[in-house]
């Protein structure tokens, strides 16, 4: 089976799971069905599967770029007030994460490295990527933990964030457009923001700047509608659910759980810490989060739960929360995880190997 079989084969296993999880009425059926309907016949048959890595990446740049459309001057003006906050929350999320690390030291006797960057908080591609870049991390048990983390989140936050007594705290969706008024023709101001998003996303991968798929479109976003004054567009829905497909079938074919041994200790583990970690998110969004950043409990749900913000901007999309809030709280700690993290496991290691 070549490549464009294998492909074509995928993408419709993919299609029909998004539209299974649509007709059972399922939250994001576009990016949980896909990734559901892979994860499970590619470990059930014998089929080669085969998903481009750049499809998934222009697929996260056109999210990256809905993401940072959402961003206004007032929001921009204002984030260094909201510093101290999510700084704060960070840091407890962390805590939480630090006894599960400690945790799995003690009773699944994984090296501290490891069991610390397996129990951080943070999207899977990028943490994967981080772990790959450090030495002495044993990569099989990183995926496993935040394989799980991964199917819990998207499974479950989509869940909490529809319940029917939080919906009348959502909040409304910001405006896309954003900038101030021009007389460029929407045709050219799509030709002008793809090739912005494109450069940026390549200028950061160059740069070595984490998750340049996300944050290169994020960034010239906000400085093309905001501060330059060309206004940002409208992504059709259709559109966007077909960055949902992609992103959920790539996802899908990254989950391989049978590759990791001592399954009995690492499983209650890895979905303890998951949920432990949603659950601190939700009790902060419920009791805190509204009072201190005025939010919904939805818009601050999903500003606290541990995962990507690609996966948490789909959701927000989904349910028409603050996803400017949104995307600011996942960014900070994905900054924080990458500027702190990696010289906390570098000494890590150092340390354990010393003893």
């Amino acid at each position: 089976m070549n490549n464009t079989v294998s492909f074509l084969v995928t993408a419709c296993i993919g299609l029909v799971g998004a539209f299974l999880f649509q007709f059972l009425h399922i939250p994001v059926p576009f990016l949980l069905g896909p990734m559901v309907a892979v994860l499970i016949l590619s470990h059930v048959t014998k089929w080669r599967f085969y998903w481009p890595k750049a499809l998934r990446n222009y697929s996260l740049i056109a999210i990256g770029y809905s993401l940072g459309a959402a961003f206004t001057g007032d929001i921009l003006k204002n984030m260094y007030t909201h510093i101290p906050m999510m700084t704060f929350v960070t840091l407890l999320t962390f805590s939480v994460s630090l006894l599960f690390s400690w945790l799995l030291t003690k009773f699944a006797k994984v090296d501290y490295p490891t069991a610390l960057t397996s129990s951080v908080p943070g999207g899977l591609t990028q943490i994967l990527a981080l772990a790959e870049d450090l030495k002495g991390i044993n990569l099989t048990v990183v995926a496993f933990f935040h394989t799980i983390r991964v199917i819990l989140i998207v499974v479950l936050v989509p869940f909490i964030v529809h319940i029917p007594a939080l919906q009348g705290t959502t909040s409304t969706l910001p405006s896309l457009a954003t900038g101030t008024s021009t007389t460029l023709p929407i045709w050219l101001l799509v030709v002008l923001y793809i090739f912005a998003c494109i450069v940026a996303y390549r200028l950061f991968k160059r740069w070595r700047i984490p998750a340049a798929t996300m944050l290169g479109p994020i960034v010239v976003t906000i400085l093309l509608n905001v501060f330059v004054g060309f206004p940002a567009f409208d992504i059709p829905e259709w559109f966007m659910m077909l960055c949902q497909l992609i992103v959920g079938t790539h996802i899908g074919l990254m989950l391989h759980p049978e590759h990791l041994t001592h399954k009995k200790v690492m499983l209650p583990l890895s979905v303890a810490s998951a949920l432990a970690l949603i659950a601190v998110a939700f009790l902060m969004a419920v009791f805190f989060m509204p009072v201190v950043e005025n939010t919904s409990i939805v818009t601050g749900f999903l500003s606290l739960a541990p995962g990507g913000i690609d996966q948490m901007g789909i959701v927000g999309h989904e349910v028409h929360a603050d996803v400017s809030m949104i995307t600011m709280y996942q960014v900070f700690r994905m900054l924080f995880i990458y500027l702190c993290v990696p010289p906390m496991i570098t000494y890590a290691v150092k340390r354990y190997r010393a003893k």
